[in-house]
């Protein structure tokens, strides 16, 4: 909102400006009133003001000597001049001190409307140069794109900050695409997470060297750390042009990061607001898909082709893979996974499938742990992207658990195997190591050392533990809330029952369901 500030000795004349447009429909406000230069002067100390609307014969100070002491304080001040003589030399010393108008009262309505919109327009262009010459115009660019691409943007506030940042509204084509840059582990690849802004800064420049006339591309980084790509359009040139620029932006990337880098496009849409439904698809088909192999083709999303038949019956042998956990036998569990984890499709498959069961694999490694972490489990599961990193962490995990498993098992004391028959029999109750220790008659600290020498984890991690195990399991094969699953483990707390899922599980009961879709 544009504060105005009004000059004139006539009191009529002050009123009549205040309502003579409708200064909230031209983001305008009268700010304050003046009855002369001197006073105006004063006023402007303390508040300034965009634009001053000033007579030029007043007692005092005339209206010409108000606008130069302004310009000396304030230069981007801007003036309206209004008097009743239609005398020249006020007019070319107006002109001279770099007024926008002279206007005769009593004064044109619409003349006034239209200097006031010509200032506007002349505001914007000013903003646009100051944001541009910082780089602080690019971040709010990206935030506004950010807000936009995931709907949480009021249209109006849209509208209004897209004009200010150039970005394209009047196309009769909209479309996204996405830039996945894929760092498996282990591979020795710097992830290059810290400067996507620069990376999407970058592919913004490749992809707009060579584009037809009519068309635009603006790259922005998303919260996951997807390039995401607009492509706006005034003709009906087809996807040539994107796949190319694309393609482009894509072996960039791969050079430059040493990553894997996969793209996929969204869905034409007609108008800029069909924009977040087109952002919204490719971001599914990411979510919905793991990648193979190094390098891929781009991907059109709608177009998949792929067997689903095949894909959602495929399932591993279960029994035979837990009697290998068993008999530890670590080369034949390796082929097991490898021989699940062999498909042979093209570029890409459906995620879900393989996401259900490599949590299988790895929970019924995890059965074997009498205090299962599922930290490491969850938590990189979110990071998994290809069907070969799927297939790391599985072995990852379930080696891991074989190691400890098959060594020489631990004789625990009489104590410490009531405390583990007591946690595994009333988990869901009041537990503390004062009770235990009545129970047992020892003394709570020396029953708290004892229980940490033995078990190698204190009492409390071991309860908590304990209870987000048998939490997972409600959460993945059953379909009760997950309050409901809290309070069944011994969480009487909802929130509190989330911070230690989270703590222990490294996801929420809300983001595991997500991984474990169910058929």
């Amino acid at each position: 909102m544009r504060n105005v500030l009004l000059v004139d000795d006539e009191p009529l004349i002050v009123q009549g400006m205040q309502s003579i447009i409708d200064w909230n429909a031209n983001n305008m406000q009268i700010a304050d009133t003046a009855r002369n230069g001197v006073e105006a002067l004063s006023k402007l100390e303390d508040s300034p003001v965009d634009l001053v609307i000033t007579d030029i014969m007043m007692p005092q100070m005339s209206g010409l000597e108000l606008i130069r002491e302004v310009k000396a304080r304030s230069p981007f001040t801007k003036f309206i001049i209004l008097s009743g003589y239609e005398e020249f030399n006020y007019v070319r010393e107006g002109i001279t001190l770099g007024v926008e108008n002279y206007l005769l009262k009593p004064v044109n309505i619409d003349e006034l409307e239209a200097t006031i919109k010509h200032m506007q327009h002349d505001w914007e262009r000013e903003e646009i140069r100051q944001i541009q010459m910082d780089q602080s115009w690019r971040i709010l660019r990206n935030n506004i794109l950010q807000r936009w691409a995931n709907e949480t943007i009021d249209a109006k506030e849209f509208r209004e900050r897209a004009l200010l940042l150039e970005i394209p509204m009047t196309k009769s084509s909209y479309n996204a695409a996405a830039l996945r840059i894929v760092a498996e582990p282990d591979h020795g690849v710097n992830d290059p997470q810290l400067y996507r802004p620069k990376i999407a800064e970058q592919c913004e420049n490749i992809g707009n060297e060579q584009l037809p006339d009519g068309c635009e591309i603006i790259c922005f980084p998303d919260q996951e750390g997807d390039i995401i790509v607009l492509f706006a359009s005034s003709s009906l040139e087809g996807e040539e042009w994107q796949h190319k620029a694309l393609h482009g932006m894509k072996q960039w990337i791969a050079a430059d990061t040493g990553a894997c880098v996969w793209g996929v496009i969204g869905q034409a849409e007609q108008t800029y607001l069909g924009f977040p439904l087109s952002c919204s698809k490719v971001k599914q088909w990411l979510q919905n898909h793991l990648f193979i192999g190094s390098e891929t083709s781009i991907v059109t999303t709608g177009s998949d082709g792929e067997p689903v038949s095949f894909l959602e019956k495929r399932e591993p042998a279960m029994e035979q893979f837990h009697k290998l956990l068993r008999d530890g036998e670590s080369l034949e569990v390796n082929r097991f996974i490898d021989q699940f984890f062999d498909v042979q499709m093209d570029s890409h498959v459906a995620r879900k499938p393989f996401f259900n069961s490599a949590i299988q694999l790895m929970l019924a490694a995890k059965d074997l742990e009498k205090t299962p972490d599922y930290g490491g489990v969850f938590g990189a599961l979110s990071r998994i992207h290809t069907l070969s990193g799927l297939k790391q962490l599985v072995k990852r995990v379930i080696h891991q658990t074989l190691d400890t498993y098959h060594t020489i098992e631990k004789d625990y004391s009489p104590h410490v195997l009531a405390v583990l028959d007591l946690v595994k029999n009333h988990y869901k109750e009041e537990l503390s190591l004062k009770t235990l220790s009545q129970k047992l008659d020892l003394h709570p600290n020396y029953l708290g050392q004892l229980f940490q020498q033995e078990a190698g984890t204190s009492f409390s991690d071991y309860v908590n533990q304990y209870r987000i195990e048998r939490a997972t399991h409600l959460l993945l094969y059953s379909d009760k809330r997950a309050g409901e699953v809290g309070a069944e483990v011994g969480y009487g707390d909802t929130s509190y029952f989330y911070r230690q899922f989270k703590k222990y599980a490294g996801v929420s009961p809300t983001e595991l369901r997500l991984m474990y879709m169910k058929k």
